[in-house]
Order: C-alpha cells, then sequence, then structure tokens
C-alpha cells in the first residue's frame, strides 16, 4: 500500500487556524461581494476540515488501541476546560454587553456555555466535536454508514435552514424553525452541523485502501466543488438568511479536500510539530488579541485601518502563541492547572457581581 503522508493536512490545518483568524476580524475588503466570498465560503472550510481532520485521525488511534476514543476526549475535554475558564470573564462581559441578565442566571449561561455555545463564541467548536465524536462512534455500532450518512445529511439540512431562512416558503416549517432558534439560538452544534463531518473522517479511514484507487481524480473534484461552492456562496448573499453557517457544499468539498491533502508531497522540510502546535494554539488565543488590537483603535486612530487590524492580530496571536508553545514546555503544570484557574476566575467574578 502507498505511504500517506500528513504533511499536507497539516498544512492545510495551520492556513485553516489563519482563516479562522480572518473570519472573527472585521471586513477585510472593502466590496461586499468580495467579502462575503472569502468570509462566508473560503474561511467557512476551515471548520468543517478540522473536523474531517480530527476524526480521521481519532479513528486511527482507535484501530490501534480500543480505548483510544475515551483518553483523546478526556484530553480534549481538560483542554477545553482550561480555555473556558481562561475565557469566562470575557464571556461574562459581552453576555453584560448584549443581554440584560441578571446575575442570578449567570449559573444557567455558564451550564449553557460550557455544553452548548462555548463561554466565548469560538469555544462552541471543541463540545460540538466531543459530541460528534461520541455520537458517530455510538451510532456506528448499531447501523450501517448508509443509515448514518442518511441521518447526518438530514440533521445537517435542517441546520442549514438559518442560512437559507430567507428561502423558505413553507409557513409551518418557518413557524417550527422560528421556534427552534427562540429556544436553542443557533443550529451551530455538535448535532446538527459535527455528526455529518465526523462521520465522513471516520468513513475516508475505514475505507482508505479503495478511496486511495481514485486520488487522481481529487484533484479536479477539488475544483469543480469549489465552483459549485462558490455558487452556493453567492445564492446565499443574494438572499441572507439568519446566519451563514451552513453550507451544503462544504461537504463534498471539504471531503474532496481532505482526501487530496493525503497525497500533497513535500520537499521542503518543515517542522511539522511546531506547526500542529501553532493552529492549535491561534484557534484558543486569537479572540483575546483580536480584542487588544479593537482596542488600540481607541488609542490610536490609524489603526481604525481593518486590514492593519488584522496584520497586527495574526503577529500578536502568533508571538502569543510561540510564548504559550515555550512555556508549556517549560512548566506544562502551569498550562493545565485547572484549580488555579477557578480560583483566579472565583475571585473575578465576585468582583464582577
Amino acid at each position: 500500500m502507498q505511504r500517506v503522508s500528513n504533511y499536507g493536512i497539516d498544512i492545510i490545518k495551520y492556513a485553516a487556524a489563519i482563516l479562522v483568524i480572518c473570519f472573527h476580524c472585521e471586513s477585510v475588503f472593502q466590496n461586499p461581494e468580495i467579502n462575503h466570498l472569502f468570509k462566508n465560503v473560503l474561511c467557512r472550510v476551515a471548520v468543517p476540515f478540522f473536523l474531517i481532520s480530527s476524526s480521521y485521525f481519532v479513528r486511527k488511534g482507535q484501530k490501534h488501541s480500543s480505548d483510544y476514543i475515551k483518553r483523546y476526549l478526556q484530553s480534549l475535554t481538560k483542554s477545553y476546560l482550561f480555555w473556558s475558564l481562561v475565557y469566562l470573564p470575557v464571556g461574562f462581559m459581552w453576555i453584560q454587553q448584549n443581554y440584560s441578565l441578571s446575575p442570578t442566571l449567570y449559573p444557567i449561561a455558564l451550564v449553557v456555555g460550557l455544553f452548548y455555545t462555548g463561554t466565548y463564541y469560538h469555544l462552541w467548536y471543541i463540545p460540538a466535536t466531543i459530541f460528534g465524536i461520541f455520537c458517530v462512534h455510538w451510532l456506528l455500532k448499531k447501523i450501517s454508514y448508509v443509515v448514518l450518512f442518511g441521518v447526518a445529511t438530514a440533521m445537517y439540512l435542517f441546520g442549514s435552514l438559518e442560512t437559507y431562512y430567507g428561502y423558505i416558503e413553507n409557513e409551518g416549517l418557518k413557524l417550527f424553525f422560528d421556534q427552534y432558534m427562540n429556544m436553542f439560538i443557533t443550529t451551530r452544534n455538535g448535532l446538527f452541523f459535527a455528526v455529518i463531518f465526523v462521520a465522513i473522517g471516520f468513513f475516508l479511514w475505514d475505507y482508505r485502501e479503495k478511496i486511495l484507487g481514485y486520488q487522481k481524480y481529487f484533484g479536479l473534484l477539488v475544483i469543480l466543488t469549489g465552483i459549485v461552492l462558490v455558487g452556493e456562496g453567492i445564492a446565499v448573499y443574494s438572499n441572507v438568511g439568519i446566519d451563514k453557517n451552513f453550507m451544503v457544499m462544504l461537504i463534498p468539498f471539504t471531503a474532496c479536500l481532505f482526501c487530496w491533502s493525503l497525497h500533497i508531497k513535500m520537499n521542503v522540510k518543515i517542522n511539522i510539530k511546531h506547526l500542529r502546535d501553532l493552529g492549535k494554539y491561534y484557534f484558543f488565543i486569537h479572540p483575546l488579541c483580536i480584542l487588544w488590537a479593537a482596542n488600540l483603535v481607541n488609542s490610536y486612530d490609524f489603526f481604525a485601518n481593518a486590514w492593519l487590524q488584522l496584520i497586527v492580530t495574526l503577529i500578536a496571536t502568533h508571538l502569543l502563541s510561540t510564548l504559550v508553545i515555550t512555556l508549556s514546555k517549560q512548566l506544562p503544570y502551569y498550562y493545565f492547572d485547572l484549580g488555579l484557574m477557578l480560583r483566579i476566575n472565583g475571585l473575578y467574578m465576585q468582583q464582577l457581581i
């Protein structure tokens, strides 16, 4: 069997981490159509690619160790709890600025944040990933891939109603969806969003030898599905819905992109381990750098330029991520000291309330 390199996957994941930062920053392009295609088409590729990649290697690890998924989810949960505590004060300040929420409801908001939306806007991805992996792993013990993909696709299509809300003509469906959104805020969660991409990752590992036979077609498929994805983006821009988290063509495009990335040949030596660590910390740290860059506008008018803010955010994120990687190697017990973070946040929340 041909040896498969992970270099292409790691490079695309690193680029995807940068796209996540770009997405969360202010408008990058002045032209609204171009900015929409960049942020809501290109940048939206990042999270599905992360999900497929993570689940692919989780499935690989499971085949070598029966308790691998358990250990992986425990490690991911531990990391998630740490970063949730880091962002907890920022999240509560955001709630105070945007909602009239009584302090007595803060515990409920905390539970919702931890298990559903994240304590800050980017952290929703982690509980969605945990749910997706757990759910797909459990379902595959009971049903076939055919049934799984049918169910997962139906869930994703329901979730995509928030993107295509402006196209819904059936009043009964619109009323039902309105009631759902009033209760659950968003369909961007593990059930409606993550399951389909996790299922793809599991499937691509289980059938990797058969898929290898179609290797020569993946480059063309990436181009073709990418063109259709752009067309879908234009359709969404023409009639904007509630949000734009879901794009139907993300499913085939990211699947083809991942398969193509498995066979990218690299002639340049790259420290892949460092690249992986940078991408991971870019994701966790970048909102802090975005807040810092935005605050610079209050002191220096020239920072009002969107491109300058983006560049400053990218540089700050890289430097801070590099610092955290260095410290985590020297002082790993500080990085994972959840008790310390609980005490710090406890004192802060007392002052906040």
